[in-house]
């Protein structure tokens, strides 16, 4: 199945204040748990719009890993000059990631789920986890109409949690945040 995938040259979207007002970066990660000292991984980095804010909760200790297959968003990411803890990790496939496993502590997966095959994606997102990591997936809405992935590729909270279930993850929370997105929290099991 042919899937749509956000191309590198729109990059400033994921950076406009409109986004940063409705799903503020810092705020968000720590609501869900983001915390000093843990290693924290984004996968489909993009722009860095998670991935900066991430590095720096985190700390210059911990690793932050910066996973995209587009090498033009890595260069975004680097040109912004980021914290010397962002580790780039060039992924040719999307679902092969030169992390070791077990080494991540949490997970951030933004509008990027429905651009993949779900329980592949996920199966190697849960390669990189250590035992009772989270992963943070935030995704958009269905009734969001006006932004966003054609309808008909995005996913529902419900069946998140059902691709989550199999690929062995138990959901904790689902959460709408605003208007365009919503969020599964998920621990490995």
């Amino acid at each position: 199945m042919h899937r749509h995938r956000f191309e590198a040259k729109h990059h400033k979207r994921l950076d406009s204040a409109y986004r940063r007002r409705i799903l503020p970066p810092s705020t968000t990660l720590k609501r869900f748990g983001l915390k000093k000292g843990m290693t924290v991984a984004d996968i489909g980095s993009g722009s860095g719009y998670f991935l900066v804010p991430a590095a720096r909760i985190v700390g210059k200790e911990s690793a932050a890993y910066a996973v995209d297959a587009s090498k033009e968003m890595l260069a975004v990411i680097d040109g912004k000059k980021p914290p010397s803890n962002v580790v780039p990790v060039h992924t040719r496939d999307g679902y092969t990631f030169k992390i070791e496993s077990g080494a991540v502590d949490y997970v951030i997966a933004s509008a990027i789920l429905h651009e993949n095959e779900p329980v592949r994606f996920l199966r190697e997102i849960r390669r990189i986890m250590k035992p009772n990591a989270t992963l943070l997936i935030i995704d958009w809405r269905k009734d969001s109409l006006r932004y966003g992935p054609p309808m008909e590729e995005r996913l529902t909270p419900d069946e998140v949690k059902a691709f989550l279930k199999k690929s062995k993850f138990k959901a904790i929370k689902s959460v709408v945040l605003n208007t365009r997105y919503y969020a599964v929290v998920a621990k490995k099991v």
